[in-house]
């Protein structure tokens, strides 16, 4: 029978906390998202109050007690990361063309990425890029085509003539020098 440890933890703790402070449970639930985070003093929290509230005559099995902080430790090492690739994809748009889509219809948005709002990242949120001319910022997952910059061809005498110069030195004739 597969386990799903946080929803475990929660009954647990639901069951095992009072009506008046059942309101600290829900309060880890990040707004504007559909589920729920846990932060580490939350899941052993609930740990705790699920090993305290156990059956003595059915103590909770040892190796379920790991597998579950296993999963979480793995659940918390797959956000981190999740959390650096969003931030370095933002700051590799910098500098970049962009199209965002708008909600309700309307026309997508266009403009170079000139900063990003990691603000709320570290909380769950997503990345938010900072477009130029644009009354807002759009979250990282509204993008929906990027265009870098080419870059700047080196044309210029000065640079071609060094680069041409400095390469290898010119053949000798062999008239005795």
């Amino acid at each position: 029978m597969q386990l799903d440890p946080l929803n475990t933890l929660a009954r647990a703790a639901n069951a095992a906390t009072p009506a008046s402070t059942s309101g600290s449970a829900s309060s880890s639930v990040a707004s504007g998202s559909s589920a729920p985070t846990v932060s580490v003093t939350d899941f052993m929290q609930l740990l705790s109050t699920e090993m305290s509230n156990q059956d003595p005559l059915q103590p909770m099995d040892p190796t379920q007690t790991m597998t579950q902080l296993a999963q979480f430790t793995t659940l918390q090492q797959a956000t981190a990361q999740a959390q650096s690739q969003s931030l370095a994809t933002g700051n590799s748009f910098l500098g970049a063309q962009v199209t965002v889509a708008n909600g309700n219809g309307l026309a997508p948005t266009t403009g170079t990425v000139t900063g990003i709002d990691a603000s709320n990242v570290a909380s769950g949120g997503a990345l938010q890029l900072v477009i130029s001319g644009a009354s807002q910022e759009y979250p990282l997952s509204s993008v929906t085509l990027v265009q870098y910059p080419t870059p700047a061809s080196t044309t210029s005498s000065g640079s071609t003539s060094t680069s041409t110069s400095s390469s290898t030195p010119a053949p000798t004739t062999g008239t005795g020098q």
